[in-house]
């Protein structure tokens, strides 16, 4: 008693777009300062 639904998606749909240039250096640029503030004060509580 299996009903096929015609609904169904045959796979995955996936949503592909080109990244924007400036928002990856700004992540990387903020992990960059966020890392070397803890480790600033790592630095200073020994």
């Amino acid at each position: 008693m299996t009903e096929e639904r015609s609904d169904e998606i045959e796979g995955k749909m996936e949503l592909v777009h080109e990244p924007v240039p400036p928002y990856r250096t700004v992540f990387f640029i903020t992990i960059t300062i966020g890392v070397l503030y803890l480790g600033l004060i790592l630095f200073k509580t020994l």
